[in-house]
């Protein structure tokens, strides 16, 4: 009996000592921030649509944080929660077309698509080691 004690309380010295998701990405304005600077990578834009982004990307994320903690405090199953999710994704990249010019538009759909083959190729590469 005391063995299982002592395992359950180290194991929940464990799950204490692990940083929390806002912990381990930031506050919302620093993924806010880094959002922006993938778009300023992709094409030049004015003041006016920084603010603008910033302002879309921290409705976005809290957005997001609803949909997790319903899922946690509803019991939602994943496919719900992801469908939401993608949902919210699709609507950010809607407004994001509307505040950037047809090119800017263009020149940051392809900056993605780029970051998502990239990212696709580490996966390759690190399966082969």
């Amino acid at each position: 009996m005391t063995v299982l004690v002592k395992i359950l309380a180290f194991i929940a010295s464990l799950l204490f000592a692990l940083p929390t998701f806002s912990q381990v990405r930031g506050t919302p304005e620093d993924f806010a921030r880094k959002r922006l600077e993938n778009v300023q990578k992709a094409t030049k834009i004015s003041e006016q649509q920084e603010k603008e982004l910033i302002a879309l990307f921290l409705d976005t994320m809290n957005k997001r944080d609803e949909a997790f903690a319903a899922r946690r405090e509803n019991g939602e199953s994943r496919e719900v929660s992801q469908a939401k999710i993608q949902k919210i994704r699709d609507e950010e990249m809607a407004k994001i077309k509307k505040i950037l010019s047809p090119e800017q538009a263009k020149a940051y759909t392809d900056y993605l698509e780029k970051m998502k083959q990239e990212a696709g190729q580490r996966q390759v590469d690190q399966e082969k080691k």
